[in-house]
């Protein structure tokens, strides 16, 4: 779960690597599924140098990281493909997430009949 004080747009592009001799370009990019916002209590200082407590909106998320290859001359159509692959993958990225939360009890005991 990553938390942000702004707001992420579904798809962030983090890098974009060109090869010119290979004709290939390689992007990273998140995907961020599950965007929820929440108001947090925080501290801050006020004039006086006293602590007080202030709301705050805040943006929890679930992030995936991907890095993927593509031809040069698709360079213009990559977000279009991105935004495909994002929602191809929402719904199997949701029901996974929706698993791994399933937390497993500590200890398990296994009476004899």
């Amino acid at each position: 779960m990553v938390r942000s004080s702004v707001k992420p747009s579904e798809i962030q592009i983090i890098s974009v690597t060109d090869d010119i001799r290979k004709s290939k370009t390689r992007v990273k990019y998140a995907f961020n599924y599950n965007i929820q916002e929440i108001q947090e209590e925080v501290p801050i200082i006020d004039e006086q140098g006293n602590e007080v407590m202030q709301t705050q909106t805040m943006y929890e998320y679930e992030q995936f990281i991907f890095e993927s290859e593509f031809d040069l001359f698709m360079k213009n159509i990559i977000p279009e493909v991105l935004k495909t692959m994002y929602a191809a993958k929402k719904d199997e990225i949701m029901q996974n997430l929706a698993l791994a939360n399933t937390e497993l009890p500590k200890e398990i005991s296994v009476e004899e009949v």
